[in-house]
């Protein structure tokens, strides 16, 4: 799976309606016929928009607008994904003339005018296949006539086959222009979709972190405190009973308490931000990282390790810690490894495990909150999971690379 890239639209449009050359293959391909489903629905929902807006002038307006949230989501016909809306501006002759339309008014009239041109070929392509499937009743009549027979099947193989590659030009053509149209738009309103999204995972994910350190503290640090507190004044009792062997253990044991004090403390720091990390830099914490797994992880490095900007460490580090406590609790993994690679405008972090495999997305937690992770840092994050495994996450982070030459 793979979260949203950042991929040029039209070249994925280009990738997706591309159709087969050969036409001995056309009628059994899907988006040939998808092609003609979306040409078909262009002549109706057109011809209703052109009706309409003619009728209804002085609505003009809203006709648009609705036309343009339908052709929005027709772009499901041909397999694309349906295009989101930016923040929804009423319509009016107001918002129209103060160029608040989201090209409502254009789309409207692209789809009239490839409603009318797609009605042509539709109305000749439904009489040549009348004339066909004519042809093939005639052939059975008196006997079957093998030469007419012939002729009609043939007839209307090469009809359909003209009449779906027209179909894929007509659709493609229209499917072109309306995303050049409404995708700045709609890109806009999915980067304040995934902005908004991120903003409300990192305010959980802070929120979650506090209750945590909050957890940590409560149930390390300050009770190991309560209980060197208690042994301090043990001792204070020993030594008014004039006990010096029972104030002496008392003082030990409150020794020991206070060590333990601060290895939960120094634990709970770790957890914050990882000291290695600040004195030794991203490949030394990841080893470390790795080392202290409960699953046996394997650490590996490929490229020149570099000063990154701490941003980039930070997040890296997280993401990598993150994963593999996902591994350790719900992988069933025997072993995993874990690979950092510096290239020369990014780092990329993979890790790869043996487990069950059949990893999900769920919004909020385990791989999503990753992807969450990555998507705030401006990365890329794919994953793969099929059942039985193995289960490998890649995630890309790119950095400035002159920041890295002005601090290495």
């Amino acid at each position: 799976m793979t979260s949203p890239s950042a991929a040029d639209p039209y070249v994925e449009l280009r990738e997706r309606l591309t159709i087969t050359r050969n036409p001995f293959l056309i009628i059994a391909s899907p988006l040939a016929w998808r092609c003609a489903v979306y040409a078909v629905t262009a002549v109706f929902v057109g011809g209703s928009a052109l009706l309409l807006g003619i009728l209804g002038l002085i609505f003009l307006p809203w006709i648009a607008h609705v036309t343009t949230q339908i052709e929005r989501h027709r772009m499901v016909l041909l397999g694309l994904p349906s295009l989101v809306a930016a923040a929804p501006v009423r319509p009016g002759w107001r918002a129209t003339f103060a160029g608040r339309g989201e090209a409502a008014l254009g789309v409207w009239a692209i789809t009239a005018v490839f409603g009318l041109i797609n009605a042509i070929p539709a109305v000749l392509l439904a009489v040549a296949v009348y004339a066909g499937v004519l042809g093939v009743q005639s052939s059975f009549e008196g006997g079957i006539q093998p030469v007419v027979l012939a002729l009609s099947l043939g007839w209307l193989f090469f009809s359909l086959t003209v009449g779906l590659y027209v179909a894929w030009v007509l659709a493609a053509g229209q499917a072109y222009v309306e995303q050049s149209m409404l995708l700045p738009y709609s890109s806009l309103t999915r980067q304040v979709v995934e902005l908004t999204s991120s903003r409300s995972e990192l305010v959980d994910v802070f929120e979650a972190e506090r209750r945590r350190i909050e957890r940590d503290l409560h149930d390390g640090a300050q009770q190991h405190l309560v209980v060197s507190t208690m042994r301090l004044g043990e001792a204070v009792y020993w030594l008014d009973q004039d006990n010096p062997d029972g104030a002496r253990g008392a003082v030990l044991g409150a020794q020991t308490a206070l060590e333990d004090a601060l290895a939960a403390l120094r634990n709970t720091i770790r957890g914050i931000h990882p000291q290695v990390l600040s004195d030794r830099g991203l490949v030394a914490a990841l080893q470390e990282l790795a080392a202290r797994q409960p699953v046996p992880t394997s650490f590996v490095y490929h490229g020149t390790p570099r000063a990154l900007p701490q941003q980039v460490e930070s997040a890296a580090y997280y993401m990598a810690a993150e994963a593999l406590t996902n591994v350790a609790k719900h992988s069933g993994a025997s072993q995993a490894q874990l690979v950092l690679v510096f290239a020369d405008q990014e780092l990329r972090i993979e890790l790869t495990d043996d487990g069950r495999g059949g990893a999900r997305w769920v919004p909020g937690h385990g791989i999503s909150g990753l992807a969450e992770r990555t998507q705030t840092a401006a990365g890329n994050f794919t994953f793969t999971s099929p059942e039985g495994g193995p289960t490998r996450i890649s995630v890309t982070l790119p950095y400035d690379r002159t920041y890295v030459a002005g601090t290495g």
